[in-house]
C-alpha cells in the first residue's frame, strides 16, 4: 500500500486498510461447499480479490492523483481500461497455469475467463475513485485553513508591530528631561517603562492575554503620558466588573488611548481624557471621550492613522461578528465605544 508523495496516510487510516482488506479476503471462506472444493475455491478466490485489491490501489494511488486530479480524463479512461486488460490477461495465465493443480468447475473458456474479472475490478474502480477524491478534499481543505491561519497570524504581527513606533522614543525624551531637572519621578517613569516593554516583548506574543494585564498596561502608559500633558489635560481612567474573567487580544485597546492624548491634548486650554473600562456578564466594554481639539491646520480626525486602520482591521481578524465599534463627535468631544460579546 503507498501513499501520493506529499499524501501522508495516518496509522488511523493504514489501519482502516488493512482491517478492510483482511475481511475482505476471509470472503472465499463463505463459499466452501466441500472438503473437496475447498481448496479450489480459496485459491481462486484469492487470486481474484488479490486482483481487485491491485486494480483498487493502482487508481487509488497513480491514475487518480497522476491523471483525473489533474484533470487529464483521456489519459485517465486510457490508463484504467489498460489497467482492466492487464488483470483479465493476468487471470488467463494464472487459470492455465493451474489447471493441471485445481479442479476447475467448468472447461476453460477464454470470454469468461476474461471478463470475470472485470466485475469486481468496476466495484474496486468506485469505491477507489470514491475515498482518495474524498481524502483529496479533505487534505486541501485543511491545507486551506492552515494557509489562512498562517496568513492570519503573519498579517496579526505585521499589524502589531505597527503600535506603539514612537512611543519608546518619546518616553526616553521625557525621561531625560525628568533627569535633568533632577526630578523625583524619574525612578518611576524608568520603572514604568519597563514594565511597559516587558509586557510589548513578552506578554503580547501571546494569542490572548488576561484583560487584567492589558488594563496595567494602559495604566503605566497613561502615568508616562502624564509626565508629558503634566498641568494641561485631566485624565479619569476607571475599571468596572472583574477583569480576571475576561481574555484579551494584547495591545488592542492602545491605538485609542493613543490617539486621544495624540488629538486631545491641547497645550493652550484645559482638556479632559475620559477612560473606561467594564467588565460585565458576557461583554468588555471599552470607552475612551476626550475633549476634541482644533489646531491651526483644520480639524484633525480622531479615527486618521494607520493606529485606527490596524486596530480595526485586527477587530475583524480577531472578533468577527463579535464587536460593535461606535465613533461620535458630538458638542466637541470625541466618543469611541468598543463593545466585545464573549
Amino acid at each position: 500500500m503507498g501513499s501520493h508523495p506529499g499524501i501522508q496516510i495516518k496509522p488511523s487510516v493504514l489501519w482502516i486498510h488493512i482491517m478492510v482488506w483482511l475481511a475482505f479476503f476471509m470472503i472465499p471462506l463463505l463459499f466452501i461447499e466441500s472438503a473437496s472444493g475447498r481448496e479450489r475455491f480459496m485459491i481462486m478466490g484469492w487470486f481474484m480479490q488479490f486482483l481487485t485489491l491491485l486494480y483498487f490501489y493502482y487508481n487509488y494511488c497513480y491514475l487518480v492523483p497522476k491523471f483525473l486530479l489533474k484533470k487529464k480524463i483521456g489519459l485517465y479512461i486510457f490508463m484504467l481500461l489498460l489497467g482492466l486488460v492487464v488483470i483479465s490477461n493476468l487471470n488467463i495465465l494464472f487459470t492455465l497455469a493451474t489447471a493441471d493443480l485445481i479442479q476447475h468447475r467448468h472447461p476453460f473458456n477464454l470470454w469468461r475467463t476474461s471478463t470475470f474479472p472485470v466485475y469486481p475490478a468496476i466495484l474496486a474502480f468506485a469505491l477507489s475513485s470514491a475515498v482518495r477524491i474524498i481524502m483529496e478534499y479533505f487534505r486541501n481543505e485543511r491545507q486551506k485553513k492552515e494557509m489562512e491561519a498562517e496568513k492570519l497570524t503573519a498579517e496579526l504581527a505585521f499589524l502589531k508591530s505597527q503600535i506603539n513606533p514612537h512611543f519608546l522614543f518619546n518616553t526616553l525624551n521625557n525621561i531625560c528631561s525628568l533627569a535633568r531637572k533632577k526630578s523625583d519621578q524619574t525612578e518611576n517613569a524608568i520603572i514604568k517603562l519597563a514594565q511597559i516593554m516587558r509586557y510589548m516583548l513578552q506578554d503580547s506574543q501571546d494569542e490572548r492575554v488576561d484583560l487584567a494585564k492589558e488594563v496595567e498596561y494602559l495604566q503605566n502608559y497613561i502615568e508616562l503620558q502624564r509626565l508629558r500633558v503634566f498641568g494641561k489635560v485631566q485624565v479619569v481612567f476607571s475599571v468596572e466588573g472583574n477583569p480576571e474573567q475576561f481574555s484579551i487580544a494584547p495591545l488592542l485597546l492602545i491605538p485609542f488611548v493613543e490617539n486621544a492624548f495624540k488629538h486631545g491634548v491641547s497645550y493652550q486650554d484645559e482638556t479632559e481624557i475620559g477612560i473606561t473600562i467594564r467588565a460585565l456578564k458576557n461583554q468588555l466594554v471599552f470607552i475612551v471621550e476626550n475633549t476634541f481639539v482644533r489646531q491651526k491646520e483644520g480639524l484633525v480626525g480622531q479615527g486618521s492613522g494607520i493606529g485606527m486602520k490596524n486596530v480595526v482591521r485586527r477587530l475583524d481578524l480577531l472578533y468577527p461578528g463579535q464587536y460593535e465599534l461606535i465613533i461620535r463627535d458630538e458638542n466637541n468631544r470625541y466618543r469611541v465605544e468598543l463593545t466585545i460579546t464573549y
